[in-house]
């Protein structure tokens, strides 16, 4: 079994491969749009802590630091108990005073200087005052009591801690510890008794001082001597009121102030063993202070006003620098204004503040700088850092940095921190601390890059002091209830945060950060960790940690926040608050750790990347949203099948959910959750309807496809009325039926159309006369496109009817190609039934909707083409109908046929038709005609006196037969005597064999058996050709021309064919009915062939001038002779005595010579019609033109059809045939 090429070859896309290139190249330049990235290498992950720690102390609300200020003591004044805590606010000690018969009470801890002990003074309660207690204490817990029980105590420690002494108020007795708890001196100025000791003074280590009593001072030296119990007797001088005292370089020396027994006022008095000795004049004002200075080498004394010379008026409070050993004023000194307050810094220098500004004092005793005029500075307290820098906290409790610069003192920086009462502690170069708000609010000053801020610590406890912790960022913060550990941010040990996936970052305790796998956006939060040294200790505390994502740039758009409840076991909780983007972003990560007990602490990562998912990248959906529309848009146009509703309606409902629903989304916001560029969806949309139209008006193949689909197929009419696109779009159409004629006039041997004129016969519809006359082709195809004129070629077979309908058809298409605007033609399928029917499915190949090709067909763009209209199955009732529909008004058709009064009645239903009959060739049609068909040597042939003669047929006109003259071109030669012959040599030549060779022979026998039960048998010019037993012998004949593809849709292998004329298929049938009834008494095939419906309406000339082609070839095959003679009239006598009542007259007159009719009316007028008849015949064969008897049998036996000639078993069989 063969197969056409079109089911072997692979089946060829109809959309170029240039459509599918353009939308890649759309969605490629979206997403290279949405991939680009910046070249500059982002910056790296860096990570910065921020905030404090606070750890409580849950005992005690006092602190003191020991003396290497690693640890501290704590207590609570007026109760039990010592504490001892490190840096951490650990508890290393515990230590009670109290038994079951006491109950102690810790007043006060003096460290000492051997860091790792402390003096401990307690009190009892008894009946009638307190008992105090002194105790050594260290950091093993081990205590020694160092003093006797004993009412009114006082303790005061040396300059360094060395050295602790421990004054009674009762017996006025002096003892003196060191560090180790030893007593290493003892003073009792019992001699005394009854004077009250206002002051112990200890100088340098404690081995020497003074006690300042009512209206003496006693000097207390300890060097050079060992101790022992006997008390000793210091020497005393006599000074009252003493105000202030500044011990000299020398020992037993200091200056005093103070009320000079026996005076008034104030005298300043160096004081020895020798007494007190005044070494300067009566001051002129009132010494209000003494200030040390320069390591005691100088003071600075601060006198009060006093009235200038000649009474001009008072001079302000002033400074002045006194020397130490001579008590000479050094330097001009400082004039004032209000109450001076002096402060030294570490260095050494002095600060001052007055009522107005602040001074820097340098150690000549004259003024180095002073605040420029516009600070208010008046009465600020001064936290001197060097002799350049200062801290300043004014009246309104602002901070300023004071910077010196030449002799002016500037402002570096300032902060008006809005608090109450601030009260500065322990600062220094980087901050403070201000306690304000009467003590219950403590604040952490900072100085930064970005200038002062003020960070609350603790509010709602009583505090009372910030100590530092030396080495460390830290401060131990005392208050009631309890004190606290402050740490810095830069403590913190460990930040981790980690996403799904083993994703994340970290910092370390040394702050390197380290990012783990790669970060994407939207993924799970799986842990968020921040490690402090106080993390293990606030375990009990309500603790919480945050996150939060920022984006770097722009605003700082948060992007994600978590939280997690650490006392909670209900895990994080987080959530991405905006979509990830298109490509990797820098987003800030800010990790906040906020702890009940007051800590915070935060870690911020900077220029952390996190990436987007490849699916949830904003220019990868926007890729797979762009691909998702285009293939929705694709997808049914290849897929499905034309005549679906899903490939109608589907891409129109995607256009108008992309460019809606995009649009719509875009404008109201609703579809931002999908992380698609919805802009970028539409322009693509846009992009795909533009470029789909586009390639529609290019490519016809594109149009074909893009047809059937809304609402491409909405413009699909106007287009193909547009002269360019119509031109562009049929021209595959024009090529097909081009090659079609060629194909067509190929097989027909080679054909050649010459221009001939044809009697042309218009019929403009009832009552208008027809109007004969002679018309060329050029004007009938302009009567065909532009009149829109039904075209009907009738003549007999071998007149070049097909020849001159092909023709026509190719001058239509060159006029089309120049003014598309006119109709194209539409092949008929000759096996077809209905004209309107044939026509659609002719235009199936269009590729275009049913309902526009419909449209087409009524709009009048095609006319139709049927070859062969009295050989096709197409009955005229079929043609009468379609001339009266809508569509036969306005598409014309084109038909060939032979003479047939029952199609011609047909047209005749148009509004306007015409009658084409090609003219037989006339001498000067006949030298064209050969000049058309040239020999080898390119030369035309000339045909012999014998050919011509075989060519004009029968006529007495001296016409030629056309298809007689074309077949004697190309196969007649001198041994051609007849018409048999020459289709004899036709055969031979076209198999291009001998005519007597044995194969010539056997084929030829197949042949006419093929034409016997084709044509003979079934009235059909249609031979099976496909799956046929005889296929390679029909292949043989197809190959030589002999038969021709008869496919409406020619193909590679035909499914039927038929002779390339059908007078080569009537010959062949009439040399089988020879071969099969040559030997038989009877000849009744002849009626049939002559009388059936089927053949007699195949009507020729090439014997007679009327009579079906099959009779006329049988007269010529079964010999012109007598017994043929004797046949046909024996047939017509028969015929005569049967059918004497359905002939009549007037038919039998008309079917015999014109020159007979005459006598035989005269004579006819009193015969019957089968007498008429019998008398018809006798004349005819009398006749002296032989044939007249043949042109009577040929138009009595259609008249006289069904009855047959009686008598021979062929005829009985035929008739049972017949009635089966």
């Amino acid at each position: 079994m063969m197969t056409s090429s079109r089911a072997r070859s692979p089946r060829r896309s109809l959309i170029p491969p240039g459509f599918f290139l353009a939308t890649a190249v759309l969605l490629l330049l979206e997403g290279m749009a949405g991939c680009a990235r910046s070249d500059t290498p982002p910056p790296p992950v860096e990570a910065q802590v921020e905030g404090y720690w606070l750890r409580p102390i849950p005992r005690g609300s006092r602190m003191v630091p020991c003396g290497h200020g690693s640890h501290a003591w704590v207590w609570t004044p007026g109760r039990d108990g010592l504490w001892l805590v490190d840096a951490d606010g650990r508890e290393l000690l515990s230590k009670s005073f109290s038994d079951k018969d006491k109950d102690a009470r810790v007043v006060d801890v003096v460290p000492t200087a051997d860091p790792e002990r402390a003096w401990v003074h307690v009190q009892v309660p008894s009946i009638v005052d307190d008992i105090s207690e002194v105790y050594g204490v260290d950091h093993q817990g081990r205590e020694q009591r160092l003093q006797d029980p004993i009412q009114q105590l006082t303790l005061v420690p040396s300059e360094g801690h060395e050295r602790l002494w421990v004054v009674s108020g009762v017996n006025k007795q002096l003892r003196v510890f060191d560090a180790a708890g030893s007593e290493v001196g003892r003073v009792d100025p019992s001699a005394l008794s009854g004077v009250i000791v206002r002051k112990a003074i200890p100088v340098g280590d404690g081995q020497q001082g003074w006690l300042v009593l009512d209206q003496s001072l006693y000097q207390v030296d300890l060097r050079g001597r060992s101790f022992s119990s006997t008390p000793q007797k210091p020497s005393m001088v006599r000074a009252k009121d003493v105000s202030s005292l500044v011990p000299t370089a020398r020992p037993q020396r200091a200056w005093v102030l103070a009320e000079q027994p026996g005076t008034s006022g104030s005298q300043f008095v160096l004081v020895g063993r020798e007494g007190a000795k005044t070494t300067s004049a009566p001051l002129p004002g009132v010494v209000q202070r003494l200030i040390p200075h320069g390591g005691g080498s100088s003071f600075w004394m601060v006198v009060a006003p006093t009235s200038s010379p000649g009474g001009a008026g008072f001079s302000g409070p002033s400074l002045k620098l006194v020397g130490v050993d001579d008590g000479k004023v050094v330097g001009r000194g400082l004039e004032v204004e209000g109450k001076p307050t002096l402060e030294h810094s570490p260095d050494g220098h002095v600060w001052v503040s007055d009522d107005k500004r602040v001074y820097l004092l340098g150690d000549g005793g004259d003024e180095v700088a002073r605040s420029e005029e516009g600070l208010a500075l008046g009465g600020a307290r001064l936290l001197p850092l060097s002799a350049e820098r200062a801290w300043a906290v004014t009246r309104d409790n602002g901070v300023h940095l004071l910077s010196v610069k030449g002799t002016v003192i500037t402002e570096s920086a300032s902060l008006a921190t809005g608090l109450r009462d601030a009260t500065p502690k322990a600062w220094d170069a980087h901050g403070g601390w201000l306690l304000s708000d009467d003590g219950t609010r403590l604040h952490r000053l900072e100085l930064g890059p970005e200038g002062l801020s003020l960070i609350p610590v603790l509010e709602g406890v009583a505090m009372g002091d910030v100590l530092p912790i030396p080495g460390t960022g830290r401060f131990w913060i005392s208050g009631i209830p309890r004190g606290y550990v402050y740490g810095p941010a830069s403590e913190v040990r460990r930040v981790a945060v980690g996403f799904a996936g083993g994703a994340g970052i970290e910092r370390d305790a040394g702050g390197k950060v380290q990012v783990r796998g790669r970060l994407e956006a939207g993924a799970p939060l799986e842990s968020l960790e921040l490690d402090w040294p106080g993390l293990a200790q606030a375990a009990g505390a309500g603790r919480t940690l945050r996150l939060e994502l920022r984006a770097e740039d722009g605003s700082g758009e948060l992007v994600g926040q978590g939280l997690r409840h650490l006392a909670e076991p209900s895990g994080l909780l987080f959530q991405w608050m905006a979509p990830p983007g298109s490509a990797e972003h820098l987003y800030r990560t800010v990790v906040a750790h906020e702890v009940e007990n007051g800590s915070r602490l935060s870690a911020t990562f900077q220029h952390v990347p996190f990436g987007v998912p490849l699916l949830d990248r904003v220019w990868v959906r926007t890729a797979l949203a762009c691909l998702a529309v285009t293939l929705l848009l694709l997808l049914p146009v290849l897929l499905l099948r034309p005549s679906a509703a899903p490939r109608r309606w589907l891409p129109l409902l995607g256009y108008v959910a992309s460019l809606v629903g995009a649009g719509g989304g875009e404008l109201m916001g609703l579809l931002g959750g999908l992380r698609i560029h919805l802009p970028t969806v539409l322009a693509v949309t846009c992009a795909e309807l533009v470029l789909c139209a586009g390639l529609g008006l290019l490519s016809p193949a594109v149009f074909r496809r893009l047809v059937f689909t809304h609402p491409f197929s909405w413009a699909a009419a106007p287009l193909l009325r547009w002269p360019s696109f119509r031109r562009r779009f049929f021209a595959a159409h024009v090529r097909q039926v081009r090659r079609r004629v060629d194909v067509a006039s190929a097989q027909a041997n080679g054909e050649v159309f010459v221009e001939l004129s044809s009697n042309v016969v218009e019929y403009s519809g009832p009552g208008v006369p027809p109007s004969p006359s002679e018309r060329t082709a050029e004007e009938l195809c302009l009567l065909l496109t532009r009149g829109r004129a039904h075209l009907l070629i009738q003549c007999a077979g071998g007149r070049g009817k097909s020849a001159l309908l092909r023709q026509l058809v190719r001058l239509s298409l060159e006029r089309f190609e120049k003014q598309p605007a006119l109709p194209l033609p539409v092949f008929i399928d000759p096996a077809a039934e209905d004209l309107e029917t044939a026509a659609k499915e002719a235009l199936q190949d269009l590729g275009l909707p049913e309902a526009l090709r419909d449209a087409l067909l009524e709009s009048g763009d095609f006319f139709l083409v049927l070859d062969g209209l009295t050989e096709s199955k197409l009955e005229p009732e079929a043609l009468r109908r379609y001339l009266e529909r809508e569509m036969g008004l306005h598409a014309p058709v084109l038909l060939s046929a032979r003479p047939n009064e029952a199609y011609r009645a047909a047209m005749s239903h148009a509004l306007r038709w015409m009658g084409v009959e090609p003219k037989r060739l006339d001498e000067a049609g006949l030298v064209r005609f050969q000049a058309a068909y040239p020999g080898p040597d390119g030369k035309p042939p000339v045909l012999s006196e014998s050919s011509r003669r075989i060519c004009r047929g029968r006529a007495a006109d001296g016409t030629y037969v056309p298809i007689l003259v074309r077949l004697a071109l190309r196969f007649g030669g001198s041994d051609v005597d007849s018409v048999i012959n020459l289709y004899r040599a036709v055969f031979a030549g076209l198999l291009k064999k001998d005519p007597d060779d044995a194969a010539t022979s056997e084929l030829l026998t197949f042949a006419e058996t093929l034409c016997l039960g084709s044509y003979w048998e079934h009235r059909s010019r249609l031979i099976v050709f496909r799956d046929s037993p005889d296929e390679p012998k029909l292949r043989m004949l197809l190959d030589a021309g002999l038969l021709v593809s008869a496919d409406a849709r020619p193909g590679p292998v035909p499914t039927h064919v038929r002779f390339f004329h059908d007078s080569m298929q009537s010959y062949l049938t009439a040399r089988a009915l020879y071969a099969r009834h040559a030997s038989q008494a009877r000849w009744d095939c002849l009626w049939r062939a002559a009388g059936e419906p089927g053949f007699a309406r195949e009507q020729s000339d090439l014997m007679t001038e009327a009579g079906s082609e099959l009779f006329q070839m049988c007269s010529y095959v079964f010999g012109y002779d007598a017994r043929l003679k004797a046949e046909l009239a024996r047939h017509l006598e028969l015929c005569a005595e049967a059918n004497d009542e359905r002939l009549n007259k007037e038919g039998i007159l008309a079917a015999v010579p014109e020159a007979l009719r005459p006598e035989l009316r005269k004579s006819g007028r009193v015969l019957s019609p089968g007498l008429l008849l019998s008398e018809a015949s006798r004349v005819c064969g009398e006749y002296a033109d032989g044939e007249a008897l043949f042109l009577l049998y040929a138009r009595i036996a259609p008249l006289a059809w069904p009855w047959k000639p009686e008598g021979s078993k062929e005829t009985a069989s035929r008739e049972g045939a017949d009635a089966a």
